[in-house]
């Protein structure tokens, strides 16, 4: 079986209705579904025009306007022609491929209740959107408690037994008088001198004491002075809050800049970084910005991210479901900059508020 068969067999045996259109709008291929919404056979569809079989034509834009942008399919809705002169409403999903429009096609119900078909369609999605922001709230609450579990275990036990190892060396350096011995016991020393730095920085990473103690400002300027010292990048702090932030607003917020800046290490291959702190709109808003090589456009919009861009999403959601906003103004070779707003009553503790509820950022700025 040569491959243009093969493709073709496949295409028609797929179990979603679909048809293939040429340039001027023929239909050159169809599945055995469509052929069943239809309700013609290969025969009376391949060869026919498509605004013969379906109410408009749809395709229009795409077949005759400049190339789409590879973003994604098309979404329209129309109805299908019947051979009685019946009409079934149908949502299309259009994209193009090799000089042709693929169309899938989605059957929304008879004429009578494509209303009714409608409705519980977004009943469906409000539900299921409503289940995805309490699974996102479980999520980030059980998140921060594990993470405080565990710097306070790291810190009380791992630690402590860390520490006693090395008085017990230290006590063992002053009996020997090998200098094979010696050697021996500088390079343990040395290795567990590195298993300490290594810990204190896990419990830095989970929970900055200077983020409790101190505040905000101070947390992330410790942040960035270790990501200076681990990379060699500039960074520059410029604080402008005349308050500290409530402290679940304050770690709401350093687990975006901490993720932001994360990223700026993992990615941006940037020489300078800043971070922004500042009261705005009885809420605190942030900014990381870098000199980096920038974002191409689809990480920019997708809702789905990028291999290696996981980071972006979990910021816009936890800023999100505190009642906030996210936003990503990046272009290629131009940098990035990352920017968040949360209210002043934010809790990881509270139930997030309605998506209709929820503040917005600038309209004359990209969003994430």
């Amino acid at each position: 079986m040569t491959q243009p068969v093969r493709y073709e067999a496949a295409f028609r045996a797929a179990p979603q209705a679909l048809l293939v259109v040429d340039g001027a709008g023929v239909v050159r291929l169809v599945s055995a579904e469509a052929e069943r919404l239809l309700r013609r056979g290969t025969a009376d569809l391949v060869g026919q025009r498509l605004d013969g079989l379906l109410v408009g034509d749809p395709t229009r834009s795409l077949r005759t306007g400049p190339p789409a942008e590879a973003a994604g399919p098309v979404l329209a809705t129309s109805a299908l022609r019947l051979p009685d002169g019946g009409q079934v409403p149908v949502d299309l999903r259009m994209s193009t491929a090799d000089g042709g429009i693929v169309i899938a096609v989605d059957e929304l119900g008879e004429p009578g209740r494509s209303r009714p078909a409608l409705e519980a369609r977004l009943r469906r999605l409000a539900d299921a959107e409503q289940e995805q922001e309490r699974l996102l709230g479980d999520l980030i609450r059980t998140q921060e408690r594990e993470r405080a579990r565990i710097a306070a275990g790291v810190h009380d036990d791992s630690l402590q037994v860390i520490t006693a190892a090395m008085l017990r060396l230290q006590q063992l350096r002053r009996r020997l008088r090998d200098p094979d011995a010696l050697e021996v016991l500088e390079r343990l020393e040395e290795t567990i001198a590195l298993a300490a730095d290594r810990l204190r920085r896990l419990i830095f990473d989970f929970r900055p004491p200077a983020l409790e103690r101190v505040g905000l400002p101070a947390a992330v300027r410790d942040a960035l002075s270790r990501m200076h010292d681990d990379i060699g990048i500039e960074v520059i702090l410029d604080n402008r809050l005349t308050a500290e932030p409530p402290l679940p607003a304050r770690v709401l917020l350093y687990r975006i800049l901490q993720e932001a800046l994360a990223n700026v290490a993992r990615h941006a291959a940037a020489d300078r970084v800043e971070v922004t702190l500042e009261h705005q709109d009885d809420g605190f808003f942030a900014r990381v910005r870098d000199n980096g090589v920038g974002l191409p456009a689809g990480d920019r919009r997708a809702r789905q991210p990028a291999p290696g861009h996981l980071g972006l999403v979990l910021m816009r959601e936890r800023a999100t479901f505190a009642g906030g906003w996210f936003r990503l103004d990046s272009e290629p070779g131009a940098g990035t900059a990352v920017s968040v707003w949360i209210p002043r009553g934010a809790d990881l503790e509270t139930t997030p508020r309605p998506p209709a509820l929820r503040a917005s950022p600038p309209r004359d700025d990209a969003v994430a």
